[in-house]
C-alpha cells in the first residue's frame, strides 16, 4: 500500500555514549546549543516525530535506527537543506551519521510539491536512517545539526521580519531523539516458499518510507517498516529483467501482465506470524486490473481486502490486498503461528498482486505507531536493486543462507519455510 514515492538513506557509525545529553540547558528551557545570555533567532526549528526509534537488525548485518525529523521554516525565505549531521554527546558532539547533497534532497519531504526545499512558513520532514555496526554502538540519544541555504526574501514580508533573518547559510541544531531500549517484535514468516522480494521495504529508496498520513491528530509514518512482498522470476538474466522494468513492469508474471493469475504471488497462502486473535476482516472489494493504479479510493479502501491479527502486548499484524473472499478466518477466531489465514490478491491501492505487511500499535492501519520487527528464521538468497546503475539483476549473497532475527531490507530476496 503506497502513497508517496522515492528516497535514499545514508549514515554509519561506531560511536556510543552511556548517558543522554540534555535536550535543554538547565532551568532555561532553551534548546541545548543556543545561547542563554541573549536572544538568537532560529529560522529552522527541528523536532523529532514520535515514537522513540527501536534499533532493528537488517539483512545487511547492520543495526538501523529509523526516524523522521520535522523542520519548520520560520524564515522569510525558501530553505534548502544541504547537510544533516546526527551527533552524540550534545550539539557539538561526535558526528555519527551524515546525510547531504542529492541523498538529503530525496529524503526531504513537504506536504505538497516535490520536496528537497522547504517553502517559507512551511514544514518539511527529513527521513533518517542512522546505521551502526552493532547494538553496542547505538547511543541512548542523539541530536542534530542541519545546514541550509536560503532563496531570496519574499517581497510581501515586512522589513522588520527580514531584518531578523541572520545570515545565509544557516546551521541549526535540534531534534533530540531518545533511542528506545526496547527490542523489535520477533515474528514468524508471513508467507511460505522461496524467492520472495522485499519491495518498498525499509530503509532505502522505498515508497513506504516516504508515506505519511495526517491521522489520529498527528502526522504519522504508518508504513515505516512495511514490506510489499512480490515474487519475481529470478531465472531471468539482468537484461531481461531490465527490459521488463523499462516496459513498466516488475518481472513478476508470466505471459499476460493484465491477468492477476499470471503473477507469481497471486493466490499464495498468508500465514499468521504469531499466535493471536482475528480482530478485523474485510472481503468485499474486487481485484484491481494489474499494472493500473486505482483512483478514487477512500482511506478505508487503500488496503483492499485485509486481515488484522492481535498478536499480544498491544501489537497488531496487518495483511493487505487479499483476493476477493481470500480471508480464511473470521473476526474472533483464535489462530496459531503458521496457520493459513488468507490468500494474496490485488485489491485496494495496488498495481499488482502482492502482500503488504506491517505491524502496528492499534488495529487502524494508517493511524497506529508502526512497529519495528524482525523475522526469526528465513533464508537470505541475495538482492535485486532496482535503482542500481548499472542494473545487475538478481545478485546472490553476500553471505547467503540461514538468517535469524533480522528485518529483510529493501532489495532483499528471501526464502521462507514451506507450509507445514
Amino acid at each position: 500500500m503506497v502513497l508517496v514515492v522515492g528516497a535514499l538513506v545514508a549514515g554509519c557509525s561506531s560511536a556510543s555514549t552511556e548517558t543522554a545529553p540534555p535536550a535543554t540547558t538547565p532551568d532555561s528551557g532553551i534548546l541545548a546549543g543556543y545561547p542563554t545570555d541573549h536572544d538568537a533567532v532560529s529560522p529552522l526549528l527541528i523536532s523529532a516525530l514520535a515514537p522513540a526509534p527501536v534499533p532493528v537488525m537488517g539483512t545487511d548485518g547492520k543495526v538501523h535506527v529509523v526516524y523522521e525529523l520535522e523542520v519548520l521554516n520560520f524564515s522569510p525565505r525558501e530553505a534548502t537543506p544541504t547537510r544533516l549531521e546526527t551527533v552524540v554527546g550534545g550539539p557539538d558532539g561526535e558526528v555519527v551519521s551524515t546525510l547531504e547533497g542529492e541523498d538529503l534532497a530525496r529524503q526531504t519531504l513537504v506536504v505538497l510539491g516535490e520536496g528537497g526545499s522547504i517553502p517559507l512558513g512551511d514544514t518539511g520532514v527529513i527521513l533518517v536512517d542512522d546505521v551502526y555496526d552493532s547494538h553496542d554502538d547505538v547511543p541512548v540519544s542523539v541530536t542534530h545539526r542541519l545546514s541550509a541555504t536560503f532563496g531570496p526574501a519574499s517581497p510581501d514580508l515586512a522589513d522588520a521580519w527580514e531584518s531578523s533573518f541572520d545570515g545565509d547559510p544557516v546551521t541549526a541544531t535540534g531534534g533530540p531523539v531518545a533511542i528506545s531500549s526496547e527490542s523489535p517484535v520477533v515474528i514468524g514468516p508471513p508467507l511460505a516458499g522461496a524467492g520472495w522480494y522485499a519491495w518498498n521495504g525499509c530503509c532505502g529508496p522505498s515508497t513506504h518510507r516516504r508515506s505519511f498520513f495526517p491521522v489520529g491528530g498527528r502526522l504519522n509514518f504508518g508504513e515505516r517498516y512495511g514490506v510489499d512482498w512480490v515474487k519475481p522470476d529470478l531465472t531471468l538474466d539482468a537484461a531481461a529483467i531490465a527490459a521488463s522494468i523499462e516496459a513498466g513492469y516488475l518481472p513478476t508474471f508470466e505471459d499476460d501482465p493484465t491477468d492477476n493469475d499470471a503473477y507469481g504471488a497471486y493466490g499464495e497462502p498468508l500465514l499468521a506470524v504469531a499466535d493471536g486473535t482475528v480482530v478485523t476482516v474485510t472481503s468485499g472489494m474486487p481485484d484491481e486490473l494489474p499494472e493500473s493504479a486505482p483512483t478514487g479510493l477512500s482511506a478505508a479502501e487503500l488496503g483492499g481486502n485485509y486481515v488484522v491479527l492481535d498478536i499480544g502486548d498491544g501489537v497488531y499484524a496487518f495483511y493487505a490486498h487479499l483476493s476477493p473472499g481470500g480471508a480464511t478466518v473470521e473476526v474472533g477466531d483464535e489462530v496459531t503461528r503458521g496457520q493459513v489465514i488468507g490468500r494474496v490478491g490485488n485489491s485496494g491501492n495496488t498495481t499488482e498482486a502482492h502482500l503488504h505487511f506491517h505491524l502496528m500499535r492499534a488495529p487502524a492501519p494508517l493511524s497506529g505507531d508502526n512497529v519495528a520487527f524482525e523475522i526469526d528464521a528465513f533464508g537470505y538468497a541475495g538482492s535485486m536493486d532496482l535503482e542500481a546503475d548499472p542494473f545487475e539483476g538478481f545478485t546472490p549473497g553476500p553471505d547467503a543462507g540461514a538468517r535469524a532475527d533480522q528485518l529483510p531490507l529493501e532489495t532483499s530476496v528471501v526464502d521462507f519455510p514451506e507450509v507445514r
